[in-house]
């Protein structure tokens, strides 16, 4: 029976471990993994104010803990986990038992005693770990207290239950599990928008320093599972952290209204906040950025421009101040040679930093993808310093024993600073190299990208939820090139990616498969690893649980939402290709417009000799249009700003025909996006089966879809007012969106978003073509409105006008 019982508690250590440390795997001969280090941290460390010193933490039972200290309890988890009552939750959750008011301060304080020591002081007990208090405050500091002392935890916890021989067990189990619930269930906001009191942001750094500490006891909870699968039929289902279940905690609300100028003032870029859910939003402000740019004074919410750079200025960089080495150039006419065969030209560094041009296709190489406003790009000249190339090379061969490539055969370099040439008399070679750029970043080895800011922090010191957050949040997530050569890579034949982000302490690998990140990279396996299956479609398993208290789904939706692959940029059920380009470029900047048309054409898969042949960025815009053929027919539809003239109109539109119709350019402001997703939107759910999208051909955006034509053509059409359909005297009211001036002398029509009361493209007619089968109407727009009926009937003179078929044509120009 005792060697029965030691069997156990190796295979529960065995199951904590395999928990704890990455990915359930098992680790067979000669087989090579990506180990995980049990030191690192499970959340980024907050602080909080200590404000429970007058109401300390008796030590004498967290159940009636409220009780002894005059408090009543509202909320109190008498049945299941299966009774999810969102709205049934009591407020307030707590009260003084004498009906006394008291301060939002005094209760806050209480739940710091309660929920946070008491329970804190409480799993320790069960598990047999002695608990010191004073280990809970910052260093130096006996005011605050800080989450950092929580991090490995769940291991020290489950380690002290072994040996008081509880690991595993159901009754250890059950308490953990019951302190869990009572702790969710008095934070939990009762309502779905509002938090019970309007709080300060001292007062929300407590409620989410409790918050966490219900993660961390919740993942000491998964640590006695007694097998890979959580079944709900056992009573013992974990919400926190399962998007299907999860509730938002007291505090929540309030801490978004009060974080956001925090974050900007702390340096953070508004643009960076921008889709940053609550929860990581708080996280951001114990984020410390040193390396990164503060001057954020020109970025907007959707667009950072901190790292716009000028080529007439630019100043490559050294690795570290003061250094002043010379720097290394590349032969130019190497590379030449190179591009004119079709080659993609690549870099050997040698010991003594010597630069020889390869362009064999079977050399193997490392791509580097970095933001020239790191200083590690030249418009001058294909060159860097020798610190710049040395670090390079020292990048490259911790990179190479990774993947096999021997000292007979080096890793070989691409870099667009040394492989794009710069020369003027080599302007037709630099258009072979940019053409080139889709293949040479899928046929690359290894892709690594390079970011100042990541550089300078240490992987393996840092939680999975803050390198995510940091790469989020980076200059290289920003930039437009940047997209392009990371959904080239993600694009690679290898299941498991090779892209890589260098760390302070070596490269990190983004799994493409498994959707996380792997330290210390090794030879990578040729079998997958095996996986345990569910025993029922509702099971969760551990390991999907603890992703989500850890936040890993965040990670996981923020990191394969901002690198999509060229796949995931095809078009696919409803969506254009259109759609998902304009959405996958969100939040992006290059300092060279023109640049814009050749980036979203190597992400589209599309040939490039077109848009290289002219040179403007609203001509190449306009051959990447006509390149992508199919536009959504609800473009026409997105608001933008009334003209002031008839000969001017200062819109993100591009000014001449036949492209009037089309954005000058797919980085718009987010809110303009959406107006299209919602247009193409109501489209869908109409009642009339409408062409989802038009056709753009060089005469213009040809689309079907319902109108009104008004009559005669020299009606009078005022920014508001009322218009009645001559069949069937229906009136309908116009208003006009913004501000426009005077009156319209000028054949007008209307376009609608649906039916005739939608919204509506004001649209001015210029000529009518026969077709086979009708009138193709050409048209330029004007403006945007809305059409609604008319309740009350107006009488005496009034525009008019006739209704379209639903599939009448139009030709936007």
């Amino acid at each position: 029976m005792l060697l029965w019982d030691q069997a156990l508690d190796r295979l529960h250590e065995r199951l904590a471990e395999h928990y704890w440390n990455g990915k359930p795997h098992w680790k067979r001969q000669n087989s090579h993994i990506y180990p995980f280090r049990k030191s690192r941290p499970e959340f980024i460390p907050v602080t909080a104010p200590y404000m429970c010193a007058a109401v300390l933490y008796d030590n004498l039972g967290f159940w009636d803990f409220p009780a002894r200290m005059n408090w009543r309890v509202h909320r109190y988890d008498l049945q299941s986990q299966s009774e999810k009552l969102r709205y049934g939750l009591h407020t307030p959750a707590i009260s003084k038992t004498d009906g006394n008011d008291v301060s939002v301060g005094g209760k806050v304080a209480f739940l710091q005693a309660w929920l946070f020591f008491g329970a804190l002081t409480e799993v320790s007990s069960l598990c047999g770990l002695e608990f010191d208090a004073g280990k809970m405050f910052a260093s130096g500091d006996p005011n605050t207290v800080s989450t950092a002392q929580l991090n490995g935890l769940p291991m020290r916890l489950f380690t002290a239950s072994q040996r008081r021989r509880l690991a595993g067990t159901r009754e250890l189990r059950s308490r953990l599990y019951a302190i869990a619930r009572q702790v969710q269930l008095i934070i939990t906001r009762a309502g779905e928008f509002e938090d019970e009191h309007e709080y300060t942001f001292s007062e929300c750094q407590v409620l989410w320093s409790i918050h966490i500490l219900l993660r961390i006891i919740l993942l000491t909870f998964l640590c006695h599972s007694p097998q890979w699968n959580i079944d709900p039929k056992d009573g013992m289902s974990v919400s926190v952290g399962d998007v299907r279940y999860d509730w938002a905690h007291e505090g929540e609300g309030r801490m978004a209204e009060l974080m956001f100028d925090k974050l900007v003032q702390k340096g953070w870029c508004k643009s960076e906040l921008s889709g940053l859910g609550y929860d990581m939003m708080l996280f951001n402000y114990f984020v410390e950025r040193p390396e990164a740019r503060r001057n954020h004074t020109n970025c907007v919410e959707t667009r950072c421009m901190a790292s716009q750079t000028s080529e007439e200025d630019y100043r490559t960089v050294h690795v570290s101040i003061g250094c002043e080495c010379q720097s290394v150039s590349v032969d130019s006419e190497r590379l030449r040679d190179s591009l004119s065969r079709g080659r993609i030209p690549k870099i050997i560094v040698s010991r003594n930093l010597e630069l020889s041009v390869v362009h064999e296709e079977s050399y193997p190489y490392i791509a580097i993808s970095h933001v020239w406003a790191d200083g590690l790009g030249n418009p001058f000249k294909n060159a860097l310093p020798r610190c710049q190339l040395r670090r390079l090379r020292d990048f490259m061969t911790a990179l190479s024993s990774v993947h096999g490539v021997t000292r007979f055969r080096p890793m070989a370099l691409w870099i667009d600073t040394l492989c794009i040439p710069v020369a003027p008399h080599l302007k037709e070679h630099r258009k072979l190299a940019i053409r080139l750029l889709g293949q040479t970043f899928y046929d690359a080895k290894i892709v690594l990208v390079l970011d100042r800011e990541l550089c300078s922090v240490e992987s393996q010191k840092v939680s999975d939820l803050e390198l995510g957050i940091r790469i989020v949040s980076g200059g290289w997530m920003k930039r437009l090139w940047t997209l392009q050569e990371a959904a080239l890579s993600i694009e690679s034949k290898s299941s498991l990616g090779k892209m890589y982000f260098q760390m302070g302490d070596g490269p990190v690998r983004w799994n493409k498969l498994l959707h996380t990140f792997q330290h210390m990279p090794s030879k990578p396996s040729s079998k997958p690893l095996p996986h345990p299956r569910k025993p029922t479609a509702l099971a969760s398993t551990v390991q999907e649980i603890k992703e989500g208290l850890l936040f890993g789904r965040w990670v996981e939706d923020s990191i394969t939402s901002r690198l999509p692959s060229v796949s995931d940029l095809q078009p696919w059920g409803w969506d254009t290709q259109f759609q998902r380009l304009a959405r996958a470029v969100q939040n992006r900047t290059t300092s060279k417009s023109e640049d814009e048309a050749i980036c979203l054409a190597s992400l589209a898969n599309f040939d490039l000799s077109n848009i290289l042949s002219v040179q403007t960025a609203e001509e190449r815009m306009q051959h990447f249009y006509l390149l992508l053929r199919e536009i959504p027919a609800a473009i026409i539809f997105v608001q933008l700003p009334i003209f002031s003239t008839l000969d001017h109109i200062p819109t993100p539109n591009m000014k001449n025909a036949p492209f009037r119709w089309a954005p000058r350019s797919l980085l718009l402001h987010l809110t303009e996006v959406m107006n299209v997703h919602l247009a193409y939107a109501a489209q869908r759910f109409a009642e009339a089966e409408y062409r989802m999208y038009g056709i753009c051909e060089p005469d213009g955006l040809h689309i079907e879809q319902e109108g009104f034509v008004f009559q005669p053509e020299d009606t009078i059409l005022y920014p508001t007012g009322v218009f009645e359909d001559v069949d069937s005297k229906e009136q309908y009211c116009l208003t006009w969106y913004g501000t426009a001036l005077g009156s319209f002398h000028r054949e007008v029509a209307l376009i609608f978003e649906t039916t005739i009361c939608s919204k509506v493209a004001i649209v001015h007619i210029e000529k009518r073509c026969s077709r086979e089968n009708g009138t193709e109407l050409y048209a330029t727009i004007l403006g945007h409105g809305s059409v609604s009926v008319q309740e009350e009937l107006v009488h005496g003179e009034l525009v008019k006008g006739i209704l379209t078929p639903f599939n009448q044509k139009w030709c936007l120009t």
